[in-house]
């Protein structure tokens, strides 16, 4: 992460140390940007690339969160080290990759210790000090195991093995998982960051007030709808709550909406934006790359599950409107039709996005195509510096451009690096779960269960992800569980994209999942709110989306692998039951819920989740049943209450 320039550093001339320092960093990160976009357009081996970012991204950690006083020589000493142990790994590059597995002489193992340490300091400041303690667990699992009894022991790993194994093999700094990190992940980033630093994330806001400013509390569904589309181009939770949350929670706020609730809406809305196509967040590309096929199909895959939440999440939020009584967005604080869909706004962020996924539909690869968007995003940004408010002399224009790319490459660099350090980190995790076969123990553990009955298989399998998603950024999190998890799922009889997207569903659901709820957290932060009312809150929003996953890895008809009849069936049944347990969960529709009708829209919620004809029937009659039973109680208790305060 790269430090945050001061207001001097960004807006004028720079002047003392501090700024002079700033500024140098600044054109670093942007030399290594440039590397990243060199090495897309296939100049740069993938050694090379994978070596850069990693030792980028740990320069870059190490000085945005510097020591301070006498112990600034530990920063200078990682850095030098840092340096030195990549320019081996770059000059050397050819050799490595064609060596003999034993070669690994006394300066190899010395580079490796040195880099491990930066590595390891890096984690601890971007992370926090609990991951590396659970990365220091797992490497004493991984050198001690000989002493662990039963299953899960193994015959232990010399310290020799790992040394290399980190540094020149093939599950370290140069594994697969940091060259998706470097070669898809760092582009996509990049292109985020400087769309919403051309305004997407403010269009994105008046579109959504727009769309849902008008009904009952939509505040709320203003913040659903702005956090889905502020979620394509972010990919984080947290980082979409940061962005959107400070312009929806305190307009909910002001609107009647609780600090707890206005806080749980914006956490639960960021959390879906990493599963929501076009770009999903960086789990997305993991995914694509490590089951060998096109971004496009991962995307096609996610869309109708990802729809499914959304339903879900704007019903339940109307829902708990109504339930308080909370009232549309007024007209005063309502963009304009003119604001919200002013044209160079609209083009400025449909043509690159609209760019983007043309390209990928094409059968581009997603590196090709986010440079081309990228590009086109570049030359719009100059385009409104040239020619918008031209009531402005030309030098303050080229002034505001100028801030505007600064703003673009700082978050870019601070993001890919932030994501360099948490794959780093989910890598070592990986390479010993691979090393000890931890993660052939884990499946026969799974497959085992699962021969007795599937739904406990997935049922464990859902709570181990969310486990480590709540330890780890999902980027992190998906990777370990798909080590673990999806092996033992394909040998159940689960196909192996199905399996993968409940795995990162729920790496992505950890998010608001307590105790360590880290988009809650964020959110609470804004709004002000408490913790765990917040989360009980943001559980009762999504606990109709945490069979999503259920339902698309028993009929995969929903990943859009059928016709395109199943497919609507599928979707429309689908939607119909999420809604119907929705209901339920909220326990209000126009009126409150007798307790009686919430469970019987549970059961008809569940008939219609099943893959059936005959229980989708079922399950859809049921429902609309128990909601007119319920409208005419509703009616009658409202005539009621009128005659008695007529009286």
């Amino acid at each position: 992460m790269v430090v945050q320039l001061s207001e001097s550093a960004k807006i004028g001339p720079v002047e003392g140390p501090v700024a002079r320092f700033q500024r140098a960093l600044l054109i670093c990160a942007s030399l290594w940007l440039a590397f990243h976009l060199v090495a897309a357009a296939g100049f740069i081996g993938s050694h090379t690339l994978r070596s850069v970012h990693v030792g980028g991204a740990i320069l870059l950690t190490l000085a945005a969160r510097p020591l301070t006083g006498r112990w600034r020589i530990i920063d200078a000493c990682l850095a030098a080290a840092t340096l030195i142990a990549v320019a081996y790994l770059v000059v050397e590059s050819e050799s490595i990759i064609m060596a003999n597995w034993f070669s690994h002489p006394l300066p190899e193992k010395f580079l490796a210790t040195i880099l491990f340490a930066a590595l390891m300091e890096s984690i601890r400041r971007a992370l926090g000090l609990a991951f590396v303690a659970l990365i220091c667990l797992f490497i004493a699992y991984a050198i001690w195991g000989n002493i662990i009894p039963g299953a899960l022991g193994h015959r232990g790993l010399s310290v020799d093995r790992l040394l290399f194994s980190f540094y020149l093999g093939t599950q370290g700094v140069t594994a697969m998982l940091i060259g998706i990190s470097a070669g898809v992940v760092a582009l996509f980033l990049v292109f985020g960051e400087f769309l919403n630093a051309g305004g997407a994330g403010r269009t994105f806001i008046n579109v959504a007030l727009r769309l849902g400013g008008r009904i009952h509390g939509g505040a709320g569904l203003v913040a659903v709808i702005g956090s889905a589309f502020m979620g394509m181009i972010s990919g984080s939770a947290v980082a979409n709550v940061a962005s959107t949350g400070v312009l929806t929670i305190p307009l909910m706020k002001r609107l009647g909406f609780s600090k707890n609730l206005s806080g749980s809406i914006e956490a639960v809305a960021s959390t879906g934006g990493q599963f929501m196509p076009p770009v999903m967040g960086p789990g997305a590309f993991l995914m694509a790359e490590l089951l060998g096929i096109s971004y496009l199909d991962v995307a096609s895959a996610a869309l109708i599950p990802s729809t499914l939440f959304y339903i879900g999440l704007l019903l339940g939020v109307y829902l708990l409107a109504g339930s308080q009584g909370l009232q549309p967005v007024p007209e005063n604080l309502m963009p304009s039709r003119r604001v919200a869909y002013a044209p160079w706004a609209m083009l400025s962020l449909i043509l690159p996005v609209g760019l983007l996924v043309g390209m990928v539909v094409s059968h581009y690869t997603a590196q090709y195509a986010v440079l081309w968007a990228l590009g086109a995003t570049v030359i719009l940004m100059m385009a409104n510096a040239a020619f918008s408010d031209r009531s402005k002399p030309a030098k303050q224009r080229a002034g505001a451009f100028g801030r505007t790319m600064l703003e673009g490459l700082d978050l870019s660099a601070r993001n890919i690096a932030y994501i360099g350090i948490i794959i780093a980190a989910a890598q070592l995790i990986v390479a010993v779960i691979n090393l000890t076969g931890l993660g052939a123990t884990m499946s026969q553990i799974i497959v085992t269960l699962g021969q007795e009955n599937l739904i406990l298989s997935l049922i464990v399998t859902m709570m181990v992800a969310i486990i480590l998603g709540m330890g780890m950024p999902t980027p992190a999190a998906y990777a370990v569980a798909a080590a673990v998890l999806a092996p033992p799922l394909s040998r159940l009889g689960l196909e192996t994209l199905p399996s993968h997207l409940f795995i990162y569903y729920f790496a992505c659901l950890a998010a608001i999942t307590p105790p360590v709820a880290a988009a809650i957290f964020a959110a609470c932060a804004i709004s002000g709110g408490k913790v765990i009312p917040t989360s009980g809150q943001a559980l009762r929003l999504a606990l109709p989306l945490f069979l999503v996953p259920f339902l698309f890895i028993s009929d995969p008809v929903l990943l859009m692998d059928a016709e395109l009849s199943r497919v609507i069936l599928a979707t429309t049944t689908g939607a119909a039951g999420v809604s119907a347990l929705t209901v339920a969960t909220i326990g209000f529709y126009r009126a409150p819920l007798y307790p009686a009708v919430r469970i019987g829209l549970g059961c008809s919620a569940l008939l219609l989740l099943v893959p059936d004809w005959k229980s989708d029937i079922a399950g859809l009659l049921l429902s609309l049943a128990l909601l007119a039973l319920h409208l005419k109680w509703a009616r009658r208790s409202a005539v009621a209450g009128g005659e008695e305060h007529a009286g």
